[in-house]
């Protein structure tokens, strides 16, 4: 079996929780004070600006909302 999970320094990933067309999402806990967390990432390995635009777009905007049923976003970061 081959495993789907990425390796991120800081991070601790043990659960794929969404593998689609165009992005994967994680879950796993920041090492440096065991925060959990979900991490989205594009699937694309060399994605085309428009790409890299709109996924900072979607976190600026899920930054900016203020609800319960929202998840908290905390960072975007290279990768």
């Amino acid at each position: 079996m081959v495993s789907t999970l990425v390796s991120i320094p800081g991070y601790r990933i043990y659960d794929l929780l969404y593998n689609g067309s165009r992005i994967l999402v994680y879950r796993g806990y920041r090492e440096t004070d065991s925060l959990r967390v979900v991490i989205k990432l594009l699937k694309n390995p060399y994605p085309s600006f428009s790409e890299l635009l709109s996924f900072r777009n979607q976190y600026t905007i899920a930054k900016n909302l203020n609800h319960p049923g929202i998840i908290q976003t905390y960072s975007l970061e290279p990768y």
